[in-house]
């Protein structure tokens, strides 16, 4: 172990254990950071405690302790051992422990002073996984605020885009360089018309029984074992299934190896083979880090992986394909040069490689959030940001978490954990499946023996279907899948609820007495969310607003309401495809599930029967669950309708007279001319969205159409301006404007909005008579805008329309004023109406003309 590059680092680092409580490797993969280096910290006598070290997966997790245990020639369990969920190999002798990410953030909860501990290591912390980030986050608070003595060191392939310095900003850096083989790369992107798997194990095929294309088809590289990444389980086993047909079992080994393998088939795969034997392992990514899988020299990598997303919008996680980043490739062709010269082929072009993101995204940017946040009210924090994390959640994410938390009654209006979340989060589970459980244990409190240990069992074995991964399709129905569940990994999942929750009762016995009342009341207390009505053809609506369907052939498509536990989106449609559900017993909003149903009152306008008309609807999120007519209705309430049906109508319905369109328009023209002042919006979006303020007040005795088109706006829109504004704008964009003669001409504005242009004018109408002597033409808004001169005849019939007095007097007036003469005889048409006196009058009336 001391050849390994990793070697050259362990003098500095236990020097900078004594001088920093914080360390950050960066160590190639195949540097020996995840077994040289916590092997050589077990002989160092200054560390008295334990040493505990995080991997990313179940299986590193078990074959980096075995590996290391081994080298001590013991058995797991003594100096070296590991803790996954639901299985654990440790002793009092145990001082190397390896746990997978979720463990340490329950050791922290249920112990914050980490008691025993001298030294927490994050290995491939890059990897970004959201029970990382936290856990680290609660490492870094325990050892500012409990245990100042307490060594954190973060381990990474690579420290690019990691922000872990700006976290850890005291922190001592150390760099080994590695050791890695040489690994050729080909890039062989797949033909167009075909499909990546087919074209994979073709490749393969290819590459372990006819290499001669390549220029080492002799050398040993190409007689080495060849690993293949795939995104997941499926993919894994269709295309070992391929191979096994195209392959010589004698000369090949096919070993699929992904997380829900059980350890003897995981052990299978990253032990050696048999001499004469080749091994071809057929991975996810999990084998990306901290494992060493025996005689690799060939990957062959698909460029995919299977990656969760989580929607605020319907509130599901999805599991999707995804392309890897950058850093993933690199991490995938280096596994073929950990032991030897290697060979990789990448199943895209080289300019798709240039194309990737740079390293994938953090699990916390995409995740669902709901667990997190409970572990955060467990360690009394009421945001997540509060915490050193890695990089701050999505707002949306979070606060969609807190607000199914609250539903569930896991955590307070304050965001603080109730008794209930206190047991909820105890249990080890998703805060659904939690309050699902301890509910149903604290209804059956109430029923008889046999009923309550067959209501409880119950929901340990809805549990148990909601957790399995893989299961076999056979119907959305989830009672299909109860004696399934009674079996095999599930039933072993089942009875470990069973304990935690101190019942007893057989799971058979309540898998063939339940019923469907039951099923349905126990998943809607996990999903309430999620209970869903039918609407015809298009499916059914869920509370949260999402619509989903079921294939037409299942029975439950049929039911007028459903409770889903699971549903994946479909691409390119708008409502998701639902795979596990129980058809629910309506009887239950009476009951049971009263609480989640809310109460409103009302009102509404029948424009068929031309009135109003009251009703109380029982509400569950989006969905109206049933309503109650002939209620009688009040002043507010009639005010809510008629507020709803102008949103739904527009502002036609209500006297916009000129009057209120001038004034609009003059705030419009202000807030375009004059924006240092603060206009209200007055267009018709604005009006609208601000109904209940300007309008709403005024309503209370409106119980008709009639009356509501007599209302006066002018004065309601007008106190939307202060007092200050409404002056400010008769001095800016004044409704008349003063002739010499002493008329107040009026003065009309116009606006519209072209796109992304304002069209905006001000027109002054008044006889020409009365322009004399003006040589231009008014502005307005301190010289901004300049008005329009409509001037009309002696008849108020329009003459000329201009903006520029001066060019019309010189101009078009001419002929004006032949033509009038003749008309208007008894008017003044002078021939130098600029340094003419105005007059409103005939020339016998006109002072100084008789």
């Amino acid at each position: 172990m001391s050849s390994l590059p990793i070697a050259d680092l362990f003098a500095a680092l236990r020097q900078k254990l004594t001088s920093h409580k914080q360390i950050i490797i960066e160590a190639p993969t195949g540097a020996g950071k995840s077994t040289a280096l916590p092997l050589e910290m077990l002989g160092w006598p200054e560390i008295t405690g334990r040493i505990l070290m995080l991997e990313p997966r179940r299986v590193a997790t078990r074959s980096v302790a075995q590996f290391i245990a081994k080298q001590l020639n013991q058995a797991v369990g003594e100096t070296v051992g590991y803790r996954v969920r639901g299985e654990s190999k440790v002793s009092r002798h145990t001082r190397l422990e390896i746990v997978t990410e979720g463990i340490l953030t329950r050791m922290i909860q249920d112990d914050p002073e980490l008691t025993g501990i001298d030294i927490i290591i994050f290995d491939e912390i890059h990897e970004r996984h959201l029970t990382t980030d936290l856990g680290l986050a609660l490492a870094l608070e325990v050892q500012q605020s409990l245990r100042d003595d307490l060594r954190l060191i973060a381990m990474s392939a690579t420290l690019t885009g990691l922000p872990l310095e700006g976290l850890m900003p005291e922190a001592a850096k150390l760099i080994s360089l590695g050791r890695s083989f040489k690994v050729d790369i080909e890039y062989r992107p797949v033909p167009s018309q075909q499909q990546w798997l087919d074209y994979m194990g073709r490749v393969i095929v290819e590459l372990l029984t006819n290499p001669i294309d390549h220029k080492q088809a002799n050398s040993e590289v190409f007689q080495g074992g060849l690993l293949a990444f795939l995104p997941g389980k499926g993919e894994i086993q269709r295309l070992a299934s391929v191979l096994s047909q195209r392959l010589d079992p004698l000369m090949f080994q096919v070993c699929p190896l992904y997380g829900e393998l059980s350890p003897a088939e995981q052990d299978k795969a990253i032990s050696p083979a048999k001499a004469g034997v080749r091994k071809v392992v057929l991975a996810t990514n999990v084998a990306e880090s901290s494992l060493t899988i025996s005689d690799i020299t060939l990957v062959v990598d698909s460029g995919y992986k299977r990656g969760a997303s989580f929607n605020p919008r319907t509130g599901v996680t999805r599991l999707g394909l995804k392309r890897i980043s950058q850093a993933s490739a690199v991490q995938r062709s280096g596994r073929a040069g950990r032991v030897a010269q290697g060979f990789g082929i990448r199943l895209w072009s080289q300019e798709e490689q240039g194309r990737l993101l740079a390293a994938d995204e953090a699990e916390i940017a995409t995740a669902e959030l709901v667990s997190m946040a409970l572990e955060c009210a467990a360690w009394g924090v009421s945001d997540c940001e509060k915490l050193p994390l890695l990089s701050a959640p999505p707002a949306v994410h979070e606060q969609l978490s807190w607000q199914l938390l609250q539903r569930l009654e896991l955590v307070d209006e304050g965001k603080k954990i109730t008794a209930l979340g206190q047991a909820a989060h105890a249990l080890g589970c998703h805060p659904r499946l939690g309050h699902m459980l301890l509910k149903a244990k604290a209804i059956s409190a109430t029923q008889s023996i046999d009923s309550a240990s067959d209501f409880s069992n119950l929901a340990c074995l809805l549990a148990a279907i909601i957790e399995a991964r893989g299961l076999p399709r056979k119907g959305a129905d989830i009672s299909g899948y109860l004696a399934l569940a009674t079996q095999g990994s599930m039933g072993q999942q089942a009875r470990n609820w069973q304990r935690k929750l101190a019942l007893s009762g057989s799971l058979e016995r309540a898998a063939s007495q339940a019923n469907n009342s039951d099923i349905s009341l126990l998943l809607a207390l996990a999903f309430p969310d999620r209970i869903a009505k039918a609407r015809g053809k298009e499916g059914f609506l869920l509370s949260n607003g999402t619509g989903v369907t079921l294939d037409a052939a299942d029975p439950l498509s049929l039911s007028p309401w459903l409770v889903v536990a699971d549903f994946q989106e479909n691409e390119g449609r708008s409502a998701g495809r639902v795979y596990l559900a129980a058809e629910l017993d309506m009887s239950l909003f009476d009951d049971e599930l009263a609480y989640l149903v809310s109460k409103e009152s009302h009102c509404g306008w029948d424009e068929i029967k031309g009135r109003f008309f009251g009703e109380n609807r029982y509400r569950l999120g989006h969905i109206i669950v049933k309503t109650q007519t002939g209620q009688v209705l009040d002043a507010e309430g009639r005010t809510a309708a008629l507020i709803a049906l102008l949103r739904e109508k527009g502002l036609s319905l209500v006297n916009f007279d000129e009057a209120v369109i001038q004034l609009q328009n003059r705030v419009q023209l202000a807030r375009i001319f004059a924006p240092e002042y603060d206009w209200p919006s007055m267009d018709e979006a604005a009006l609208l969205a601000e109904l209940e303020h300007w309008l709403g007040p005024y309503l209370s005795e409106v119980n008709n159409l009639t009356k509501l088109s007599k209302l006066n706006l002018l004065p309601l829109l007008s106190s939307r301006l202060s007092w200050e504004l409404n002056q400010k704008l008769e001095i800016l964009a004044p409704t008349h404007w003063p002739m010499a003669t002493g008329t107040r001409a009026p003065i009309s504005y116009h606006y519209q909005q072209d796109g992304t242009q304002n069209q905006a004018q001000a027109r002054l109408s008044v006889r020409l008579q009365e322009a004399y002597g003006l040589s231009q033409s008014p502005v307005l808004f301190n010289g901004k805008l300049t008005v329009t001169m409509a001037l009309l005849s002696p008849a108020q019939r329009p003459l000329a329309l201009t903006s520029d007095l001066a060019s019309f007097w010189n101009g078009p007036y001419v002929d004006v004023k032949k033509e009038m003469r003749g008309r208007y005889p008894k008017h003044l048409w002078p021939d130098d109406p600029i340094n003419t006196v105005p007059t409103k009058f005939t020339k016998k009336k006109t002072p100084g003309l008789n």
